[in-house]
């Protein structure tokens, strides 16, 4: 990439908090003395696409990443406690790796995505981490006949998602003088870790039935501090093993729908459909150069969207 040169400063983020935060705050609470919690372990697919692009040289859209159709298979682990005056705090922590999927790398001349001279497409890979916490307060709202209840819990939380993706099996399918010729690119094994963290508003209605059903429907709104970081491994013109980062501020909105019905004395079987959107506004990218300085250019925009659907069993403490 042919950008312009300056020094800067990253800032890392403190990743670590929200994970403080998972672990350590249902445990004090927990010791503090004991309250009623739900426990659930669940496993599922999901379905994710992340693409971003930066601008250069004149040019709107200079280089643009996509990974698309990412098949994942995860697990998740959440805690839920029944606190006094029916407060809720409420964790979970899930990890999933990706079992196949697909990378274009994309580099243009042209304004617009015109003038493409490089194009590789790629296999990609690599895990997901998701960490959430929340606290909020039940409203029972009104019984709506004998036997079914209606509630709203509003929430307010910190969230924390990752994904560490790679780019293995590439094939270079447009080439020009400066790139590299076409065919299979031997080697091929670069990186892209991305980071979103923040807090988030929500709320969560629950409508119970005389037979033991509940359909649960959840809506929350997220603020985001992105960062990502990567090695382009087969690029000796940049550093290594952080060729590049990125940094901006978005925003997500996360929904999912849900049904659980008991299957014993305080057990429950769960299903969850979920889905995600995500986005960032214009931020930094800093390339790393094997000379040890610093390009810099504008990151239009980061793009994430994710459709998991989970079943799963659920124990009441």
């Amino acid at each position: 990439m042919k950008l312009k040169k300056r020094h800067s400063i990253i800032v890392c983020m403190p990743s670590c908090v929200a994970l403080i935060l998972l672990l350590a705050v249902p445990q004090a609470v927990s010791a503090a003395t004991y309250v009623p919690m739900t426990l659930s372990v669940s496993a599922g697919q999901r379905k994710d696409n992340l693409n971003w692009s930066i601008a250069g040289n004149g040019v709107n859209v200079l280089s643009e990443l996509k990974w698309e159709s990412l098949a994942i298979t995860q697990l998740q682990a959440a805690a839920e406690f029944h606190l006094k005056n029916d407060l809720r705090l409420r964790a979970r922590l899930g990890y999933g790796v990706i079992d196949s999927g697909n990378n274009q790398d994309s580099d243009y001349d042209g304004n617009n995505r015109t003038l493409e001279y490089s194009r590789s497409n790629n296999k990609a890979g690599g895990d997901v981490l998701d960490a959430s916490i929340g606290f909020g307060k039940r409203l029972r709202m009104r019984d709506l006949s004998a036997g079914r209840s209606f509630y709203v819990t509003p929430f307010v939380g910190l969230s924390m998602h990752r994904q560490n993706l790679t780019m293995t099996d590439g094939v270079q399918t447009i080439s020009s003088a400066s790139t590299p010729p076409l065919g299979p690119l031997p080697g091929l094994a670069s990186s892209y870790d991305a980071q979103w963290m923040g807090p988030w508003l929500g709320a969560e209605a629950l409508v119970e039935t005389e037979r033991g059903w509940a359909v649960i429907v959840n809506a929350e709104y997220h603020l985001a501090d992105y960062s990502a970081s990567a090695n382009w491994n087969l690029r000796s013109d940049l550093a290594h093993p952080v060729s590049f980062r990125h940094a901006a501020t978005g925003e997500g909105f996360v929904m999912s729908l849900g049904a659980s019905y008991p299957v014993g004395k305080n057990w429950k079987v769960n299903f969850t459909l979920e889905h995600q959107q995500w986005t960032t506004r214009a931020g930094s990218d800093w390339v790393y150069l094997a000379d040890g300085t610093v390009g810099y250019a504008r990151l239009n925009a980061v793009n994430w969207d994710s459709t998991a659907y989970n079943l799963g069993i659920a124990r009441k403490f």
